[in-house]
């Protein structure tokens, strides 16, 4: 007669398990952050790269037709549809040698120069959460305590500053210039230091023949509220306020460090102690491009 043995099998004690799923966990944790990492790294490396290349095309725009030529850095967002995130648009412009005087009693610039969008160059988008920062070159004065020359502007955040929950006062609209040769320059050829600004023309709503005056849009938006802020401070994508040109930029991911805010920003002096300031976001993790003082070629400084 033939005997069967039944083998006996051990089963897992709740102990195991329990350390099984701890690191399949741990590990799962540690592929998100990774991927985390990953896409935030490929973004910012996207969009530096976006950045130099309409930097060198506006360049050879400029030494192509001998015209004193930018880049502008705009957000875009469609309040009617608000499901699709905000973005920063890098615009070409080109100046029009048009020169308009403004009421001398006002607090603005003295004379303007008016800018369009240059049609035969496409505009670029940056990747979703990618923005472009420069140095607070134009006007002086102090942010969250701390002098403008340590502090960047930057792009607003529209969907917050629509209902004014997240300060402006580190918001301009932020341009590059390169002159008819090539050359990088901070302020508009032919003008003198302090009287003359330059703003961009989106509406082309230019001067009529008999007022001979452009009228600069600066009243879109409900957060920049005195002469002063509406001139410089921006809180709506049509807005022609001010173009501040920059002596370099840091392309950055403003997603990122949203994502590790701790503070209100609301308040200047938090904005600025985490994002915008010397030990800020944008100064400790941004890719800083930087420009040949004399050829004006881009040059991405490596971290």
């Amino acid at each position: 007669m033939r005997s069967t043995t039944n083998t006996m099998r051990r089963a897992f004690t709740i102990i195991e398990l329990l350390v099984v799923i701890a690191v399949i966990g741990v590990l799962a944790l540690l592929t998100t952050l990774g991927a985390r990492r990953l896409t935030s790294g490929s973004r910012l490396a996207a969009a530096t790269n976006a950045v130099t290349s309409a930097l060198g095309n506006a360049r050879a725009a400029a030494i192509k037709d001998g015209v004193a030529t930018g880049v502008v850095f705009i957000p875009r967002w469609d309040s009617t549809r608000p499901q699709i995130p905000q973005r920063v648009e890098l615009v070409t412009i080109r100046t029009t040698g048009e020169r308009y005087a403004f009421d001398a009693s006002a607090a603005g610039p003295d004379i303007a120069e008016r800018w369009l969008p240059v049609e035969d160059v496409p505009a670029i988008v940056l990747p979703e959460g990618s923005k472009v920062g420069g140095p607070m070159y134009d006007p002086p004065g102090t942010f969250g305590g701390v002098p403008a020359e340590q502090v960047y502007a930057t792009q607003v955040e529209l969907p917050l500053a629509a209902t004014c929950a997240e300060t402006i006062d580190c918001n301009r609209m932020v341009a590059v210039l390169f002159g008819a040769n090539g050359q990088f320059l901070t302020r508009p050829p032919k003008s003198s230091l302090g009287d003359t600004k330059a703003y961009v023309d989106w509406n082309r709503n230019g001067a009529t023949v008999a007022s001979n005056v452009d009228p600069q849009d600066v009243a879109p938006g409900n957060c920049a509220t005195g002469n002063f802020e509406r001139y410089w401070l921006m809180d709506h994508p049509d807005d022609e306020c001010n173009l501040m040109f920059v002596p370099f930029l840091s392309v950055y991911d403003d997603k990122a460090a949203r994502e590790i805010k701790g503070q209100n920003w609301a308040n200047t002096t938090n904005l600025v102690n985490e994002l915008t300031g010397p030990n800020g976001y944008i100064a400790q993790f941004g890719d800083r491009i930087t420009f040949n003082r004399f050829s004006g070629i881009p040059e991405r400084k490596v971290r």
